[in-house]
Formats: C-alpha cells, sequence, structure tokens
C-alpha cells in the first residue's frame, strides 16, 4: 500500500514529521527563534539599508549581504536571503558578489545570557559606535551553545551583529556596525 502514494503525498508526510506537526502527546520543543522576530529583523534591517544607500559614504553603493557562518545551519542564511528579497522588491541594487565598489553587510548571529528585566525587543536595531557592546560580552553561539538553548531560552536575548562596510577594491573607505535584536526573553510561541 505505501507503494501507491504519491511522491507529492509522501514528501508532505515526511516534512510533517520532521516539522514535528505530526506528532501527538508532548508539546513540541521551543524554537530557537520566533517567526515573528525574524520577520521583525528583516524589516528594521531592510528600512537601515535603505537609509545607508542613501547616505554618504553609501550611497548609491550596489549592496552585497554576506554571513560569517560556513555551514548553512541558524538563522544567519535565512536572514540574509529574507534581507536580500526585501532589498530587490523596494528597488535597492543586490548583487551576488562585490565586484569594485558596493556595500558590504555581514550578518553574525550571537547569543547571550540577558537579565530577566531587559528593554530589548525584536526587531530593535541598537547603534554600536566604536568599542564594545555591553550584553553581548564576547559571547557567540556556538554548536554546543544551540544544545542547550532552550534550556536557557527564559533568559536568553539572540541577535544578529551588522558590520556595513563601504569597499572600494580590496579597501575599504568606511565601516559602521548595529545590533538587530532577534528575540529577548522567552522565545517561545503559542500554539495556534
Amino acid at each position: 500500500m505505501a507503494g501507491n502514494i504519491p511522491a507529492w503525498q509522501a514528501s508532505i508526510a515526511i516534512a510533517s514529521l520532521v516539522a514535528g506537526c505530526a506528532t501527538l502527546g508532548d508539546a513540541p520543543p521551543r524554537p530557537a527563534h520566533p517567526v515573528e522576530g525574524v520577520r521583525k529583523v528583516v524589516d528594521s534591517l531592510g528600512a537601515e539599508v535603505r537609509k545607508r544607500t542613501e547616505a554618504d559614504p553609501f550611497r548609491n553603493l550596489p549592496v552585497v549581504v554576506r554571513t560569517t557562518s560556513t555551514a548553512n545551519s541558524g538563522i544567519e542564511p535565512i536572514i540574509a536571503e529574507l534581507l536580500r528579497t526585501r532589498l530587490v522588491e523596494g528597488g535597492v541594487a543586490v548583487e551576488a558578489v562585490c565586484a569594485t565598489r558596493c556595500m558590504e553587510i555581514h550578518l553574525q548571529e550571537f547569543a547571550v545570557d540577558s537579565p530577566k528585566t531587559t528593554t530589548l525587543t525584536p526587531g530593535q536595531i541598537l547603534l554600536v559606535g566604536g568599542a564594545s557592546i555591553p550584553f553581548v560580552g564576547g559571547l557567540i553561539r556556538t554548536i554546543g551553545e544551540q544544545e542547550r538553548e532552550q534550556e536557557r531560552a527564559a533568559n536568553r536575548a539572540t541577535g544578529i551583529f551588522v558590520t556595513f562596510g563601504a569597499r572600494d577594491g580590496n579597501r575599504y573607505t568606511a565601516r559602521a556596525h548595529v545590533v538587530a535584536i532577534i528575540s529577548a526573553g522567552d522565545v517561545a510561541l503559542e500554539r495556534q
């Protein structure tokens, strides 16, 4: 009987099992990032990029969005792809590689323990003026942390460290940094 299932139905069943939709009983594990937080970050970063392309020293440069992770796991590649799409839809020139001159955007995901009474909100953009970001503390997400993340989700803030660089060949003529908050505090989504 299993041989009579069309390929499209089998792929839907497999996707449902992988996504955890087909399980009964236990509640699904809490996600690392709420979908709404990712949407807000993409909206906020899209507005920030458009604002920077209209101001010196990034004026009218084509945009290249890169992630710092070598693996395609985590939230960085997802946000990068959504950001590229949002920028193209908004009329911003987005290129795959920086040929000679461009605004290079690097995304680096991080996760930190945060105090319970945090004022951070998903989608919030924090400007970084030079040296350190007080709440980051040098903790960059690693594979080992991803396994323990669910245990510490209630006291966790996740975000993307974004570097804007105006490139002219092999030389940077300007650089700026912001932090985009993906989630702060308990990141569990309500069941629908």
